[in-house]
């Protein structure tokens, strides 16, 4: 019984958000939007910058969806195309078990730092905010601080309750320029590095007034990427000199 109520709380339904991985590496945000009885699933074939998926029939894809629980991924293979006036749908049928991946898949390193969230736009190429910072930081939601940092996500302290697998557009406020350009700042501080995330985990806080909220990087370049990581290394290392010092 206790492995039924496993799979029952982790099965796909109509109205999931999930990310559809291609063998070439390519991640796509679809939603499922019907299924045939304990058959395939239907889909709309999802764009990326207007690009449309590549996909036919036969083709086998990774379906990644998430619960409280975790992170699942399953194979699914593609069983037929069709097209609806002008748009594309496809039905995939799961040809293996969903199978939980590791929540974290790397080290978090606890620190606080401000973070501004923003509205994602996607039409901006990796959702960055432009130039026009002024016009961008009167449209933040809320400035908040962050419990925790890794190379895939962030976790926050909020006052909103944020959706699950909603896409925001975050400002992180973090020393990773070097020294020197940090001397020749005109500002009071550091420019942002803003980046784009997903929601995975937005629970109440000690309080029903404060909210821990989980949020996964996505879209980030390798230089974004490779800033966070020598940022997290970087303090990482400062941490552990300051417990040897204790």
């Amino acid at each position: 019984m206790e492995e039924n109520r496993e799979l029952s709380d982790e099965i796909l339904v109509v109205g999931d958000k999930v990310d559809l991985i291609i063998p070439a590496g390519q991640v796509y945000r679809a939603m499922i939007e019907d299924r045939l009885d304990n058959g395939p699933f239907l889909i709309g074939v999802p764009s990326n910058k207007g690009v449309p998926m590549p996909v036919y029939q036969d083709d086998d894809i990774y379906i990644v969806f998430y619960r409280e629980t975790g992170r699942y991924i399953a194979q699914m293979r593609v069983v037929a195309l069709e097209r609806r006036g002008s748009v594309r749908y496809m039905w995939l049928l799961q040809k293996t078990k969903a199978q939980k991946n590791q929540r974290r898949e790397a080290y978090r390193l606890p620190v606080s730092f401000e973070v501004q969230i923003f509205e994602y736009n996607d039409e901006q190429e990796h959702g960055i905010i432009g130039k026009k910072d002024e016009e961008a930081q009167a449209v933040a939601l809320e400035a908040v601080n962050s419990r925790d940092i890794s190379v895939t996500g962030i976790s926050i302290l909020t006052k909103k309750l944020y959706i699950l697998e909603e896409r925001y557009m975050l400002s992180m406020y973090i020393n990773i320029a070097p020294v020197a350009i940090r001397a020749r700042a005109t500002s009071d501080r550091i420019p942002p590095l803003q980046v784009t995330a997903t929601v995975k985990r937005c629970t109440p806080w000690r309080t029903n007034n404060m909210f821990n909220t989980g949020m996964q990087f996505f879209g980030v370049t390798r230089s974004t990427n490779e800033s966070i990581s020598r940022y997290v290394l970087t303090e990482q290392q400062k941490q552990i000199k300051k417990r040897r010092l204790i």
